[in-house]
């Protein structure tokens, strides 16, 4: 064998071994892409699973969230009580909602937590409250929020046409 075909042979697997690294290193990235994502959704579950075990163990949080009057009317303690809870409650669907944006949080895990979003939007009450607090949240979050809460509206108003 000649030097040349010796050093030939030695690109040759120098190549592979380049190669096999490089397929190494983006197996090793998709898996950690993965173990993101799983961790990503289960503080999500951890922060929902806590933030609503607020309202069980507080007769009292729970009937302020379930009232049909709006902010306005609440005392300054019920005013406190209630937007420190969704204060929470949508600094939660802000963080996934950004997740979601950046590809951590699964499209499907997402829907579920958009129908709690929307649900918590039906209420006039927490709608008049996001009114006042939209300002903490990030841009595309508020956007996103608002346009939600504008087709709530005009569903709810689309509903009582005509029941006059």
């Amino acid at each position: 064998m000649t030097l040349d075909t010796i050093a030939t042979i030695a690109n040759i697997m120098a190549s592979c071994a380049v190669v096999l690294t490089l397929v190494f290193i983006g197996l090793q990235l998709n898996q950690n892409a993965h173990l993101t994502r799983m961790a990503a959704a289960q503080t999500s579950a951890q922060l929902l699973s806590a933030n609503m075990g607020r309202v069980t163990e507080s007769a009292d949080l729970a009937e302020l969230l379930t009232r049909e009057d709006t902010p306005e009317s609440w005392s300054r303690p019920e005013f406190l009580r209630v937007s420190n809870f969704l204060s929470i409650s949508f600094r939660h669907f802000e963080v996934l909602h950004t997740h979601r944006r950046f590809g951590v949080f699964e499209d499907e895990l997402w829907e579920g937590s958009e129908a709690r979003l929307r649900e918590s939007l039906s209420d006039a009450g927490i709608r008049a409250w996001w009114a006042e607090s939209r300002i903490v949240y990030a841009r595309s979050f508020v956007k996103y929020v608002d346009r939600l809460a504008a087709e709530l509206k005009v569903a709810q108003a689309m509903s009582t046409m005509g029941q006059d």
